[in-house]
């Protein structure tokens, strides 16, 4: 068991999970299981029928969904290439929130190297083979080295196995990430301690944020005419916009890595908001009041 203390963050409560758990798709891990051996869960795992789960572990134990990537090189999601994903399939609108941690298997005291190891949500087309067909979205943090960019938060669009992907600096190995469908249009929020409340992805040039001067970089922008780069000293928000996505979709969490590195994504839990969103508004509505304090994580 990974105790909290060692992550220098405190949770002091969740307002709202009893009711936001009652959703059928919600879990707070509170049952062991193994994943990978005895799956008795709510949860599929992508590729279990094919001996392709590209996991060593996939575990719920001690209040935590572990997963650990099997370690070799482009074992992540970019493209036609894959990770792990842990999915439940989900139809229409929805909300998403997860508390997670990301962290080296081999020291869970220390953060993953840069080498694009992550943790996170995957928003997925179930038909893809990855055989130039992959469409799907993902919100994650880790290490991600890219451009004097180390720790990061990523947000990626894949579209017919293109993929472009925008890194924002994230402190910290552990954060609250929030993903919201609405049609066509799919939301990234990050749970900001400077504002105590949820703040939405955006692209920044220079930009001022909480003190740090902050510039997202990305690889391309093929797949995203939405998003708007900043200029100097500015920010846009950023959104995907993805109308090739079906109704249902698959609404997972995974752990990768790039690199062949050590890394576990760790989640606390997965909530589902019992009300659809019909509009970007209701993104936050149902965990919009949540009381958490933040300790200063490493940098």
């Amino acid at each position: 068991m990974i105790e909290m203390k060692k992550y220098g963050f405190v949770v002091m409560s969740l307002l709202m999970v009893g009711a936001v758990m009652a959703q059928p798709f919600s879990d707070g891990f509170s049952i062991d299981a193994d994943l990978l051996n005895s799956n008795g869960t709510s949860w599929s795992v992508l590729g279990s029928g094919v001996m392709d789960e590209r996991a060593t572990q996939i575990e719920i134990t001690d209040g935590w969904l572990q997963v650990v990537p099997e370690r070799f090189m482009l074992n992540a999601w970019f493209e036609d290439e894959y990770g792990p994903l842990v999915y439940q399939n989900v139809t229409g609108n929805f909300v998403a929130m997860t508390h997670l941690r990301v962290v080296s298997h081999d020291d869970n005291n220390m953060p993953p190297e840069v080498g694009f190891n992550a943790g996170g949500f995957v928003i997925r087309d179930a038909v893809g083979t990855h055989n130039g067909d992959e469409n799907w979205m993902m919100y994650n943090m880790g290490g991600q080295g890219a451009n004097g960019v180390t720790y990061a938060r990523e947000v990626k669009k894949t579209v017919n196995s293109t993929s472009n992907l925008f890194l924002t600096e994230q402190i910290g190995m552990e954060e609250y990430l929030l993903v919201c469908r609405v049609g066509a249009d799919f939301y990234f929020y990050y749970w900001a301690d400077a504002i105590n409340g949820w703040r939405q992805e955006h692209y920044y040039n220079q930009f001022d944020v909480d003190g740090v001067m902050t510039t997202t970089w990305h690889n391309s922008s093929s797949v995203t005419p939405e998003i708007t780069p900043a200029g100097p000293g500015q920010s846009n928000p950023m959104y995907f916009n993805h109308p090739g996505m079906p109704t249902t979709v698959q609404v997972g969490v995974m752990g990768h890595t790039w690199e062949n590195d050590s890394i576990q994504a760790d989640f606390n839990y997965v909530l589902f908001a019992e009300n659809p969103p019909q509009s970007q508004a209701d993104c936050l509505t149902e965990f919009e009041f949540l009381d958490l304090i933040f300790a200063d994580g490493f940098e």
